[in-house]
């Protein structure tokens, strides 16, 4: 980014800086360390069920998957949906406003893709 970019995105910023900050709204909602990771996942492979995204993020434990997912549902970020069978079918889908995140996660990828391979070359 240029500078002159950078500086008018500060200074838009700055000039509409509301009473409550929504980087600090934004970060109380997805900030956690594995919540951007399994909102990713499902952007890339919706519907999955719990296991398939257990697999999918990797180290994540049971617990911290299991408590990811509550409080992303809670938010409204993703639906939980059973289809009612035995044994129980649980699949996860995010909602319209999960899916609003798509071009920050895809800024996201970028940033870190352009980054690692910056690390590589050094």
């Amino acid at each position: 980014m240029k500078q002159t970019e950078f500086d008018q995105k500060i200074k838009y910023f700055h000039d509409n800086m509301p009473k409550q900050c929504p980087i600090l709204y934004s970060m109380k909602i997805i900030g956690s360390k594995w919540k951007i990771p399994v909102m990713w996942y499902l952007m890339l492979n919706d519907g999955q069920h719990y296991n398939e995204l257990k697999r999918s993020i990797g180290s994540i434990t049971n617990t911290m998957l299991t408590k990811s997912l509550r409080e992303l549902e809670e938010d409204g970020l993703l639906k939980r949906v059973s289809k009612g069978t035995v044994p129980p079918s649980v699949t996860y889908h995010l909602t319209n406003i999960g899916k609003d995140l798509v071009y920050t996660m895809g800024d996201l990828f970028q940033w870190g893709q352009e980054h690692m391979k910056m690390e590589k070359n050094k």
